[in-house]
Formats: C-alpha cells, sequence, structure tokens
C-alpha cells in the first residue's frame, strides 16, 4: 500500500529500477491531493470532503520520490 514516507521502488522508462521514499502526491487535474489508504483522493469542493480521483484523471497523478540521485517525479504505472 502506497503511503507518504513508505521505500518504494520504481522503472523508468527505458527499464532502469530506482529506489526512494516516497514524499509527496501531485496532480495537474486536481489542486488539492492526498494519499489515504493506498488510494489518491481530491478535495471536491462540491461535496467539502476528498473522494477517490476519477478514472479519467489518473494519468494526471504524479509521486515525487527521493533518491540518492535526487528527486524523481513518477506515474503509478512506473512502480515495481
Amino acid at each position: 500500500m502506497l503511503k507518504i514516507g513508505n521505500e518504494v521502488s520504481f522503472e523508468n522508462e527505458i527499464g532502469d529500477v530506482f529506489s526512494g521514499v516516497l514524499t509527496e502526491v501531485l496532480s495537474d487535474a486536481y489542486d488539492d491531493v492526498i494519499l489515504k489508504n493506498g488510494e489518491v483522493e481530491y478535495w471536491s469542493k462540491k461535496t467539502k470532503k476528498y473522494v477517490p480521483v476519477r478514472e479519467k484523471h489518473e494519468d494526471s497523478v504524479f509521486f515525487e520520490i527521493k533518491t540518492s540521485t535526487g528527486v524523481e517525479y513518477v506515474s503509478a504505472k512506473e512502480f515495481s
């Protein structure tokens, strides 16, 4: 389960595997996103609560990973 502060592994576009600490979740489609029980949720102004990210916007979500070589930004598809 994904959680801020957890050690994660990911694979880049050319197949190299890296590991690091998950530090933040971000989105191009939503202003305020969080990780709750391993799921990405966004603040809904309409319902005034956090709700799961819609499937059509899942590609807009990315994760900030702090590695030994710096900071990487990865999508959910890149986790190994």
